[in-house]
């Protein structure tokens, strides 16, 4: 038998690869005895024993640790919860919009002035800042205006000059009045002459006496026909006057309506709080929040001031379960906005007449057919800076509560046999145990008797552990 090579043997009878310099003798470590190498039923053996070995200490794994796999198995496969103590609420669930019990809608004035006014919009120069809070009585929006200017100017003038031309046609008047009274103290005292000498007929001849009688009479009349005349053209002197004192009420009147319109073109707010823009259309589709230089139409709505300090939420109740639904009940309001945010609140209003819940208006019966809600307001009792008009918000509105010394979820009773029973925790299992119920809500109910506060119930279905 060919006696194998040593292992240095082996390496020289590799094929060296090309050094450039030679190693240093140094650096090459001592070989020990060369070893025989394995043969195959060695490492048979050795395959088989391992293979032993990994299994034994699989199987002693799984036995130590079967009993709390097992157990660890059991408690994901239910859920307890404790029993306690406290008050039993009744509440129902509604959802609405944050609103604000008072506010102040700030709309564009209407122009008063006669047809003549001019601009059928108005041009805003100056707006609150949106969002911040003013006081009664701000000033919020002003509206630039300068054609109103110029025309009350001219109203001004035209009205000093109607009533300069109301002087000069009452001093004409009073000049005729006076002219006239002259005529008619000459006329009388003509007739008043004439009334003499016809007392001289009796010395006179009968012709000269006829004369005379009939200078007196046509004296007499030409007096009483300018007596009359006097008593005509004074009510023409009148009627005259009154014509010039009317085109200066209308001038006056004029000149007032558009006064009136120019102190509307400043608006103060009635109300404190905050300043809240409208959206508006800005044209070519864009819409956009008011701000100074847009021009609005008369009567248009471009701001609200609203009172935050008294904020409500706009909710409405199924019909079914308006009944419950009293002024005056206690409220837990919620922000969509905010969650885990939780404000006290009341009751303040419900409405006497039902809207429409529900349905589209492309039915055969038409949305009126379908539930009605009944409007109801809960007064926020709490202030906070978030609350914000136009929020979304739910509200859990307190029907009833009552003290409970045993409370546990409904989700716990069960119907066995047509008692009501729950199972408690006892060691390692549950035992089944008849209660009696005193009261429930969607949630929890109230236990009588049978359990006591402090004890674990369970809530899902009994384990099954093999």
């Amino acid at each position: 038998m060919q006696e194998p090579l040593p292992r240095n043997a082996y390496a020289a009878a590799e094929p060296a690869a090309p050094l450039e310099s030679p190693p240093s003798p140094e650096l090459v470590p001592q070989q020990g005895p060369a070893l025989p190498p394995p043969t195959p039923w060695l490492k048979i053996f050795l395959g088989l024993l391992s293979s032993v070995c990994l299994g034994v200490l699989m199987w002693s794994l799984a036995n130590t640790s079967r009993n709390e796999l097992a157990a660890r198995g059991a408690a994901a496969q239910f859920r307890t919860a404790v029993a306690a103590s406290g008050t039993l609420e009744s509440t129902l669930r509604v959802g609405g919009t944050i609103e604000t019990r008072d506010y102040a809608a700030i709309r564009a004035p209407r122009m008063r002035g006669p047809r003549d006014s001019g601009q059928q919009q108005l041009t805003l120069a100056k707006l609150a800042e949106p969002g911040s809070i003013v006081a009664p009585g701000a000033m919020v929006a002003e509206f630039e205006l300068k054609w109103l200017e110029d025309h009350i100017d001219d109203r001004m003038s035209v009205q000093t000059q109607s009533e300069a031309r109301v002087e000069k046609r009452r001093a004409e008047i009073m000049v005729l009045r006076e002219t006239d009274r002259q005529a008619r103290v000459t006329a009388k005292a003509e007739y008043e002459k004439s009334v003499l000498d016809v007392r001289t007929a009796a010395v006179k001849s009968e012709i000269e006496a006829e004369i005379l009688k009939n200078m007196a009479e046509e004296a007499n009349v030409t007096w009483k026909q300018l007596e009359e005349e006097g008593r005509m053209m004074e009510g023409v002197h009148r009627s005259d006057l009154r014509t010039f004192e009317l085109q200066v009420v209308e001038d006056r009147l004029h000149t007032e309506r558009h006064q009136r319109d120019y102190e509307r073109l400043s608006i103060e707010t009635p109300v404190g709080g905050l300043v809240v823009l409208e959206t508006m259309y800005k044209g070519n589709g864009q819409f956009d929040q008011t701000s100074a230089g847009d021009r609005v139409y008369p009567g248009a709505l471009f701001m609200r001031v609203v009172d935050v300090s008294q904020m409500v939420l706009n909710a409405s109740v199924n019909q079914v379960d308006a009944q419950a639904v009293r002024i005056g009940q206690k409220a837990k309001v919620f922000l969509d906005a905010y969650p885990g945010m939780e404000l006290t609140g009341r009751i303040f209003s419900v409405g006497a007449i039902a809207t429409s819940g529900g349905g589209s208006k492309f039915s055969r019966s038409g949305p009126s057919s379908y539930m009605k809600n009944i409007p109801v307001l809960i007064a926020l009792e709490e202030q906070d800076r978030r609350v914000l008009p136009d929020l979304s918000a739910s509200a859990d509105i307190m029907l009833s509560a009552a003290p409970a010394d045993v409370i546990v979820p409904r989700s716990a009773l069960r119907n066995v046999g047509g008692q009501t029973v729950v199972y408690v925790r006892d060691g390692e299992g549950f035992e089944e145990r008849k209660v009696v119920v005193d009261g429930r809500n969607d949630t929890h109910a109230a236990i009588r008797s049978g359990l006591k506060a402090g004890e674990d119930v369970l809530l899902s279905e009994l384990p099954e552990i093999g």
